[in-house]
Parts: C-alpha cells; sequence; structure tokens
C-alpha cells in the first residue's frame, strides 16, 4: 500500500499549479531571475570569504558580527522576494470577478471589465490589480498585493550593497601599486586598456571588474529605489506616472499606506510584519473624494 503526503489528486494539482506559476517562461525573465538568484549569492560568498577577510579573519568574532547583519539583510531580499512571487499582484484572486462596478473599464486583451488602476501586462498575458510594472527578476507583476515585498526587497538590497561596495572599492585600491591616486583613475574607469598596456595584471583586473559589478549592482537597485519612492510620494504606479494620472495622490503618508498597508513603517523589516491594505483592489480613494469628505473643504 502507497501512502503519499497529499491528500488527493487536487492538492497535488494545486502544487504543480504553484510551482508552474512561479517558473519565469520569457527569456527576460529567465535571465533576469538566474541574475537573481545565482550571481547575485556568488558575489555576496566573495565578498564575505574574498574581501572582507582583509580585514577581520574569516570566523572571527568581528567577521561574525558584521557577516551576521549581512546576512539579515539578506535573507530580507530573498523572503520578500519570494512573497511577491506567491502572493502576486492580485493576492488570492487569480482571476478577477467578472463584474460591473463604478469606475470599470473594458480589458479588450482580457475580454472582461476590469477594476480602476488595472492594467493589462503584455509579458504575464493577464490584468493587474494597481499595476506598477513588471519585474523580470522574478517574472511576475508588481501590483496592489505584492508591492509591499518589492519596496521592502530593494530597501534591503540598497542597505546590503552600500557596505560591500566600501569594502570591495578600498580591497581594490589595496591591490593595485601605490593605492589610489587621482592619476590612477583611469585604471578603474578603463580596465581594459589598463590591461593592453600592461598597466595591470590579469588578477588586477578581475578585482575591478568584480567592483564595476558590485557598483553598477548598487546604481541600478539606488534607481528602482528612487523610482517607487518617487511614485508612492505621488501617489502613483509607474502606469500612472507614464500615463499622468494624478487623482491618487492622498499626501505622502496616506500614500504610503494605501500602497505598503497600515504598518508601511515597519514592512522593510520583516516580510512577515502583518500590514493590511485599506483597499481591496476593485475600488481606490481619489484626491478628489477625500477633499470632498474633507470638512476643511466644506
Amino acid at each position: 500500500m502507497q501512502y503519499s503526503v497529499f491528500e488527493n489528486d487536487n492538492d497535488l494539482n494545486d502544487l504543480q499549479s504553484r510551482i508552474y506559476k512561479v517558473i519565469p517562461k520569457q527569456t527576460q525573465d529567465i535571465v533576469g531571475t538566474a541574475v537573481f538568484l545565482i550571481g547575485l549569492p556568488i558575489g555576496f560568498l566573495i565578498h564575505i570569504f574574498g574581501i572582507m577577510p582583509t580585514w577581520y579573519p574569516a570566523f572571527g568574532e568581528a567577521w561574525m558580527i558584521r557577516v551576521s547583519l549581512l546576512l539579515v539583510l539578506a535573507s530580507n531580499v530573498y523572503m520578500n522576494w519570494y512573497k511577491m512571487l506567491i502572493v502576486g499582484p492580485n493576492g488570492n484572486a487569480a482571476v478577477l470577478p467578472n463584474i460591473v462596478k463604478s469606475g470599470f473599464r473594458y480589458c479588450h486583451s482580457c475580454r472582461k471589465n476590469v477594476p480602476p488602476r488595472t492594467y493589462h501586462c503584455p509579458v504575464c498575458n493577464v490584468c493587474c490589480m494597481r499595476r506598477d510594472h513588471h519585474c523580470s527578476f522574478g517574472g511576475v507583476c508588481v501590483g496592489h498585493f505584492n508591492q509591499r515585498y518589492f519596496f521592502s526587497a530593494v530597501v534591503n538590497l540598497w542597505i546590503l550593497c552600500v557596505p560591500l561596495l566600501s569594502y570591495v572599492w578600498d580591497f581594490t585600491w589595496m591591490c593595485i601599486e601605490g593605492g589610489f591616486t587621482l592619476g590612477k583613475t583611469w585604471q578603474i574607469m578603463l580596465p581594459h586598456l589598463a590591461l593592453m598596456a600592461r598597466v595591470i595584471n590579469f588578477t588586477q583586473f578581475l578585482y575591478i571588474l568584480f567592483c564595476a559589478f558590485t557598483f553598477t549592482s548598487l546604481l541600478f537597485v539606488t534607481y528602482l529605489l528612487i523610482a517607487q519612492l518617487f511614485c508612492l510620494w505621488n501617489g502613483q504606479t509607474r502606469m500612472e506616472y507614464l500615463m499622468d494620472i494624478q487623482a491618487y495622490h492622498l499626501g505622502f503618508v496616506e500614500n504610503m499606506r494605501h500602497a505598503l498597508g497600515s504598518r508601511w513603517f515597519l514592512v522593510a523589516v520583516s516580510p512577515f510584519v502583518p500590514s493590511p491594505l485599506p483597499s481591496d483592489g476593485m475600488t481606490f480613494v481619489t484626491r478628489e473624494l477625500l477633499e470632498h469628505n474633507n470638512p476643511k473643504h466644506m
């Protein structure tokens, strides 16, 4: 007699559908996810085992303290990424309800009525509630129910990249004869020419490339963070910014609460911090409605 951890075929099919759901399908998503799941962890390991021991012996007290803090940030990044995938922009609503309410419009791609702020993703080929953008680092759209996880992952990754860049920057210049001078800046900017001119050796060239990889990562994450904060400040999603829609700007605190939940100031601490959203994704408070109900404007 065979035993199974699944009570019935429905449980197995549900697990298979969940696994299939989080597997990226498009080339851009496969590449982005591979960079996130393979490239970044390898870079992180090189940092903590190859760069940091220059100042703090591996597994010594000072090294353990610093690495432990970095691991907390890295864990937050990947746990938020995982939650972003499994929750999705529409939460538990895998299929949007086919109903008509005030403010709904017709999506010709999905052939159904969709709520306000819902837009069709050409990559996912579904309509996403309060769609912000398509994230190729997970093959999923960022929207109403999972934006807090994307935002928190970006915040933690930015904080993680700052000290790592500081370590690898100092390490790279230590490995270049004579250290940092303005006259040697071109060796960092044009390492290929410096290598061909035999000003640096191949090992130093690899150090410079790794420093450039870390700097590029921080630069890209900084762009993501600024883009998110800019839209949150204006009460917009990326889609609404591109379409110049400003109807949902309620003030910075209310914008954050409607996008990240009632505990928006804690979401970056852990993905498991409850932060209920005031909207169900079907209806949203507009600035006009808020001003109309405000006694100061009566």
